[in-house]
Protein backbone atom coordinates (compact mmCIF):
# COMPACT_ATOMS: atom_id res chain seq x y z
CA UNK A 1 0.00 0.00 0.00
CA UNK A 2 1.33 3.42 -0.93
CA UNK A 3 0.22 6.52 0.95
CA UNK A 4 1.11 9.96 -0.36
CA UNK A 5 0.52 13.17 1.50
CA UNK A 6 -0.09 16.25 -0.62
CA UNK A 7 2.06 18.53 1.50
CA UNK A 8 5.24 16.45 1.39
CA UNK A 9 5.64 14.63 -1.93
CA UNK A 10 9.24 14.40 -3.14
CA UNK A 11 11.34 12.00 -5.20
CA UNK A 12 14.06 10.04 -3.47
CA UNK A 13 16.84 11.32 -5.75
CA UNK A 14 15.97 14.98 -5.00
CA UNK A 15 16.54 15.87 -8.67
CA UNK A 16 12.87 16.66 -9.28
CA UNK A 17 10.14 17.62 -6.87
CA UNK A 18 6.40 17.44 -7.42
CA UNK A 19 4.65 20.55 -6.27
CA UNK A 20 1.35 20.33 -4.35
CA UNK A 21 -0.31 22.24 -7.19
CA UNK A 22 0.48 19.38 -9.58
CA UNK A 23 -1.06 16.76 -7.30
CA UNK A 24 -4.18 18.77 -6.44
CA UNK A 25 -5.31 18.50 -10.07
CA UNK A 26 -6.10 14.84 -9.41
CA UNK A 27 -9.55 13.74 -8.28
CA UNK A 28 -9.88 11.94 -4.94
CA UNK A 29 -12.58 10.28 -2.86
CA UNK A 30 -13.08 12.05 0.45
CA UNK A 31 -13.32 10.22 3.78
CA UNK A 32 -17.15 10.03 3.83
CA UNK A 33 -17.25 8.65 0.29
CA UNK A 34 -14.62 6.01 1.10
CA UNK A 35 -16.47 5.00 4.28
CA UNK A 36 -19.68 4.46 2.29
CA UNK A 37 -17.93 2.51 -0.47
CA UNK A 38 -15.87 0.39 1.92
CA UNK A 39 -18.97 -0.47 3.99
CA UNK A 40 -20.74 -1.93 0.94
CA UNK A 41 -17.47 -3.61 -0.07
CA UNK A 42 -17.19 -5.22 3.38
CA UNK A 43 -20.77 -6.45 3.15
CA UNK A 44 -20.13 -8.04 -0.25
CA UNK A 45 -16.87 -9.60 1.07
CA UNK A 46 -18.77 -11.25 3.93
CA UNK A 47 -21.29 -12.62 1.42
CA UNK A 48 -18.41 -14.06 -0.62
CA UNK A 49 -19.24 -12.01 -3.72
CA UNK A 50 -16.10 -9.85 -3.86
CA UNK A 51 -12.46 -10.49 -3.04
CA UNK A 52 -10.37 -7.40 -3.81
CA UNK A 53 -10.51 -3.70 -4.68
CA UNK A 54 -8.38 -0.98 -6.24
CA UNK A 55 -8.48 2.80 -6.06
CA UNK A 56 -7.16 4.93 -8.92
CA UNK A 57 -6.78 8.70 -8.78
CA UNK A 58 -6.70 10.29 -12.21
CA UNK A 59 -6.76 13.91 -13.32
CA UNK A 60 -10.42 13.94 -14.32
CA UNK A 61 -11.79 11.09 -12.21
CA UNK A 62 -11.28 8.78 -9.24
CA UNK A 63 -12.12 5.10 -9.69
CA UNK A 64 -12.97 2.50 -7.04
CA UNK A 65 -12.88 -0.95 -8.67
CA UNK A 66 -14.43 -4.11 -7.22
CA UNK A 67 -12.89 -7.47 -8.12
CA UNK A 68 -14.37 -10.95 -7.77
CA UNK A 69 -10.91 -12.50 -8.12
CA UNK A 70 -7.54 -10.82 -7.69
CA UNK A 71 -6.25 -11.48 -11.20
CA UNK A 72 -9.40 -10.59 -13.18
CA UNK A 73 -10.59 -7.32 -14.61
CA UNK A 74 -12.81 -5.19 -12.41
CA UNK A 75 -16.30 -6.61 -11.83
CA UNK A 76 -17.78 -3.16 -11.03
CA UNK A 77 -16.37 0.37 -10.86
CA UNK A 78 -17.59 3.46 -9.07
CA UNK A 79 -16.26 6.47 -10.93
CA UNK A 80 -16.23 9.96 -9.43
CA UNK A 81 -15.88 12.62 -12.12
CA UNK A 82 -14.90 16.21 -11.68
CA UNK A 83 -18.10 18.17 -12.06
CA UNK A 84 -17.49 20.19 -15.21
CA UNK A 85 -21.00 21.12 -16.31
CA UNK A 86 -24.55 20.94 -14.99
CA UNK A 87 -25.49 18.20 -17.44
CA UNK A 88 -22.65 15.85 -16.44
CA UNK A 89 -23.38 13.69 -13.40
CA UNK A 90 -20.68 13.20 -10.79
CA UNK A 91 -20.87 9.44 -10.00
CA UNK A 92 -21.14 6.47 -12.36
CA UNK A 93 -21.51 2.77 -11.65
CA UNK A 94 -19.89 0.88 -14.51
CA UNK A 95 -19.99 -2.86 -15.28
CA UNK A 96 -17.04 -5.00 -16.36
CA UNK A 97 -18.21 -4.67 -19.97
CA UNK A 98 -17.94 -0.88 -19.70
CA UNK A 99 -21.66 -0.14 -19.77
CA UNK A 100 -22.98 2.44 -17.34
CA UNK A 101 -25.43 0.85 -14.90
CA UNK A 102 -26.33 3.91 -12.81
CA UNK A 103 -25.53 7.63 -12.85
CA UNK A 104 -26.13 10.11 -10.07
CA UNK A 105 -24.89 13.30 -8.46
CA UNK A 106 -25.11 11.59 -5.06
CA UNK A 107 -23.04 8.61 -3.99
CA UNK A 108 -25.83 7.44 -1.67
CA UNK A 109 -28.01 6.54 -4.68
CA UNK A 110 -25.18 4.47 -6.21
CA UNK A 111 -24.64 2.66 -2.87
CA UNK A 112 -28.40 2.13 -2.49
CA UNK A 113 -28.48 0.55 -5.96
CA UNK A 114 -25.63 -1.80 -4.97
CA UNK A 115 -27.50 -2.73 -1.77
CA UNK A 116 -30.81 -3.43 -3.51
CA UNK A 117 -29.48 -5.33 -6.51
CA UNK A 118 -28.64 -8.95 -5.93
CA UNK A 119 -25.19 -9.38 -7.46
CA UNK A 120 -24.70 -12.98 -8.51
CA UNK A 121 -21.82 -14.77 -10.13
CA UNK A 122 -23.14 -16.51 -13.22
CA UNK A 123 -21.19 -19.48 -14.58
CA UNK A 124 -21.68 -20.74 -18.11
Amino acid sequence: MVVRYLSSITNHDNSAQISPAQTVSQTFFNRNELNQILSIYGKKISEGKLKDYAIDHLESSAVFSFFRHTFETAFLKIIKNKKISKSKLKYHLVSSAGSIIKRSNELELIIKHLNTTNLKIVKK
